[in-house]
């Protein structure tokens, strides 16, 4: 007689899933080649296949973009968009590393997107807008995971861009216009109207419903925060899929997103429970990592495909198997997500042991309202920061516990 396996006491939500087939094609080819052919600056060079040569040109442009964002204090960041050097360097690299982000947020909350899907339905028409949008980063994601996920006959796909840089946004259409043209599913069902607008001005502006609605790495830009006055519009507008926040694995944007969240609530401006929320939060108590030495941050296993992607994160010294970010995403009022079990708790930090030990005893740290609790790791676990894990195991006290908590976004 075969033994049941007990039931786990931990959860791990849908991991991001493979990258979608046009990623390759789109970034290891179309995106380098685009940028060899407007920006470089011989015109010899032009109208031929992006090769080793070119990377080790434009690599100089990624490489003082990659300082200025690790260096640079976040809200005194230049308009880096306005020099070619940088916009190409930002294509090259930045575009699919962000990208990579939203892919594996999607798949996270794969039932956001279904929302979003489903409230095209109405119209036949997906409507988002992406404020602070640079190249469509966000909205280039969005067409790369239905493309590969949505089997029945697409819908239009409607994207409205704010940014306050014209040329980069006319580089993320180009992009678009060469996916729309190259796949049949999507061949005239791709409309982008780019604004000139900061995403302040645009938050002022919106005119929903939109299907979705991204903010993606603005806040952390950001000199001021965003306060009800700029956010309360954008909340009447989204419907569908809600609205999503994507930052840095940063400290200070994690915590920006922590402040965000109560002043959402403070303000009655969502529902005061865990169905405001497709994602991380299961709860709408005080957040326990919005103030302190710790913050709310993910990191997934990832493999960026991609030749040229890996060539300039190898020069960078900063090969890519990781994912980091942290993120907020809101449900509309048409859609809420159903919650998992009220036991399930989210584990908020990778595995704790006693200061200088890399085995024994460990613990982690789960999202519970104010304070976080804590749960051991059983020997046999797998336990990792974005699970959700049933507390069945009470933590014992580690003496100087330590374990990864941030890291570059």
């Amino acid at each position: 007689m075969t033994q049941k396996k007990p039931a786990r006491d931990y959860h791990r939500p849908r991991p991001g899933m493979p990258f979608p087939p046009s990623w390759t094609w789109l970034f290891d080819e179309t995106v380098p080649n685009w940028v060899k052919n407007k920006y470089s600056p011989r015109e010899s060079w032009k109208g031929k296949p992006f090769e080793e040569k070119d990377s080790q040109f434009f690599f100089k442009g990624v490489g003082e973009l990659s300082e200025l964002f690790t260096e640079q204090r976040p809200g005194r960041l230049p308009d880096y968009f306005a020099h070619p050097r940088f916009r190409s360097g930002y294509l090259l690299y930045f575009l699919p590393l962000q990208a990579a982000k939203f892919i594996t947020v999607f798949s996270l909350h794969h039932q956001a997107i279904e929302a979003a899907l489903k409230h095209s339905q109405k119209t036949g028409v997906l409507r988002v807008a992406d404020l602070g949008a640079g190249p469509g980063t966000a909205s280039i994601a969005l067409v790369q995971y239905i493309l590969a996920n949505y089997r029945e006959d697409m819908p239009i796909l409607e994207f409205e861009w704010y940014d306050s840089n014209r040329e980069v946004m006319e580089d993320g259409c180009r992009l678009l216009e060469t996916m729309s043209e190259s796949f049949p599913k999507l061949r005239g069902k791709i409309r982008v109207n780019p604004i000139i607008k900061s995403w302040q001005q645009a938050c002022k502006t919106l005119k929903g419903p939109y299907s979705l609605i991204f903010f993606g790495h603005v806040l952390n830009e950001a000199p001021q925060a965003a306060d009800e006055r700029l956010l309360s519009q954008v909340i009447e507008a989204s419907a569908g899929g809600g609205i999503l926040f994507l930052e840095p694995a940063t400290k200070r944007s994690a915590q920006i997103l922590a402040s965000l969240r109560q002043l959402l609530i403070d303000r009655e401006l969502i529902e005061p429970s865990g169905r405001a929320f497709w994602g991380p939060c299961l709860h709408a108590g005080i957040c326990p990592l919005g103030e302190g030495r710790d913050w709310c941050h993910f990191s997934v296993r990832a493999d960026i495909p991609g030749h040229w992607f890996k060539r300039i994160s190898k020069a960078l010294g900063s090969e890519r198997q990781w994912v980091k970010f942290s993120y907020l995403w809101l449900s509309s009022k048409d859609a809420r997500p159903s919650l998992p079990d009220s036991s399930l708790k989210r584990v908020v930090s990778d595995p704790l042991r006693a200061h200088g030990q890399r085995s024994g005893p460990a613990e982690v740290l789960l999202c519970e309202p104010e304070r976080p609790g804590r749960r051991a790791v059983g020997v046999n676990e797998d336990i990792q920061r974005g699970d959700l894990v049933k507390n069945r195991i009470p933590a014992g006290p580690l003496s100087g516990a330590s374990g990864r908590k941030g890291g570059r976004a």
